[in-house]
C-alpha cells in the first residue's frame, strides 16, 4: 500500500512538473502587490506603467516583470546578452490592457509633470490619439519602441554626466 502511494505521488509530481514546462507566449499574469520589479526590486503596486519581457535562458522561457517602463528599458540596455528576449509587453496607460511593446505608442514627458512609479515619465498606449491627448497636457515626446529606447538611454547618460534633461 505504501509503495503504491509513493508511486502515485511520484507520477503526480512528474505530471505537474511536465505541465509547467509548456512554452510561454503572450503577456504574463501580473499579481499586483506580490510581484517584484526585476530591475529595481520594488513591489509592483499598479499596472498602468508596468511592463514585462518574455525571455529564454538555456531553453527555458520566463517573464521578467517591471514596475515602470523605464525599468524594462534600463534592464534591456544594461543586460543585453544576459538572456534572449522573445517579446516585450507594456500596459496601455488608459485601458490597462497588455499590448506588445513593438505595437505600442510611447509618451515620454518630464517626470515632474507625468508621474510614474520610478519617475521616468514613460507611459504607453495602443492608440496614437491617446498619446496625443496626453501630449496636449504635458508636452513631451510621442515615440515608437526603438525611439523610446534611445531616448531613455540619452536621458540616463545625461543624468550620469550631471547634465539637465
Amino acid at each position: 500500500m505504501k509503495r503504491r502511494f509513493q508511486t502515485a505521488l511520484a507520477c503526480a509530481v512528474t505530471m505537474l512538473t511536465a505541465c509547467d514546462q509548456r512554452e510561454r507566449t503572450g503577456p504574463p499574469e501580473l499579481r499586483l502587490g506580490r510581484d517584484q520589479c526585476a530591475q529595481c526590486g520594488m513591489i509592483i503596486m499598479e499596472d498602468r506603467c508596468s511592463s514585462a519581457t518574455l525571455v529564454e535562458d538555456r531553453g527555458r522561457r520566463s517573464y521578467r516583470l517591471f514596475d515602470d517602463i523605464g525599468c524594462m528599458l534600463d534592464d534591456l540596455r544594461e543586460n543585453p546578452a544576459a538572456v534572449t528576449v522573445i517579446d516585450r509587453f507594456v500596459h496601455d496607460h488608459g485601458t490597462r490592457a497588455w499590448i506588445r511593446a513593438a505595437d505600442a505608442v510611447f509618451f515620454y514627458a518630464d517626470p515632474i509633470s507625468l508621474h510614474t512609479p520610478m519617475g521616468t515619465g514613460i507611459v504607453a498606449f495602443a492608440a496614437r490619439a491617446d498619446a496625443q491627448a496626453l501630449h496636449a497636457i504635458h508636452g513631451g515626446e510621442i515615440l515608437d519602441e526603438p525611439a523610446i529606447s534611445a531616448a531613455r538611454a540619452r536621458r540616463v547618460l545625461a543624468r550620469q554626466r550631471g547634465e539637465d534633461d
